[in-house]
């Protein structure tokens, strides 16, 4: 129980901390969601130490800054166990720009995947923000789906096969270091739609 209470109160401090911190006019403001295991913390290992970690699930949302280019970029990894997801729709108000981060091998997890990400696509509050899909893990291509099998069982051609989507989806492999950065810098060229 002391556990829990511990946890509870981390993750308020750590809510109030990042949305005083963030919220307002910084427009690299990036937040980073998935599935627990689909690759978050490794790719904030990739983007500000540029080296593969291997690290536990992350227990409360972990704040971080790196440059691409000469832009500085904060972006925050929430978690993506059941606790963290609740909190997930009051930090995309503190964001400007989200990444969606899936484990493209865990053919059994894609249902609750596309559960998640739905929710956030079809949340009318944060259609002003460009949203990446990074399908992990492509390197382990015994179970790994296509870009096409991925779009069919995330039901994404809707929000893809727009005139100007806000949605972009990339196939990655954090560990092999590839397929990610085309995705970042589309993510950071992205307008950013009007809020009304």
């Amino acid at each position: 129980m002391w556990s829990v209470l511990t946890w509870i109160r981390d993750v308020v401090a750590e809510y109030t901390w990042f949305w005083w911190s963030s919220n307002g006019s910084n427009s690299n403001a990036i937040l980073l969601v998935g599935l627990d295991d689909a690759g978050k913390t490794t790719l904030t290992g990739r983007l500000t130490q540029n080296r593969l970690i291997q690290a536990p699930p992350t227990p409360k949302p972990v704040k971080h800054e790196f440059k691409i280019g000469s832009t500085t970029l904060a972006i925050t990894d929430v978690g993506g166990h059941q606790q963290a997801r609740r909190l997930w729709r009051d930090y995309m108000f503190a964001s400007t720009r989200l990444i969606f981060m899936i484990d493209a091998s865990n053919r059994q997890r894609m249902p609750e995947a596309r559960y998640e990400l739905l929710q956030i696509l079809n949340d009318d509050d944060m259609n002003f923000a460009p949203l990446l899909i990074l399908g992990n893990k492509i390197d382990n291509v015994d179970t790994a789906y296509s870009e096409n099998d991925l779009r069919y069982h995330l039901q994404l051609d809707k929000y893809l096969n727009e005139e100007n989507p806000r949605v972009k989806l990339c196939m990655c492999s954090i560990k092999r270091n590839e397929g990610f950065t085309d995705g970042l810098q589309w993510l950071i060229k992205r307008p950013i739609k009007s809020e009304n």
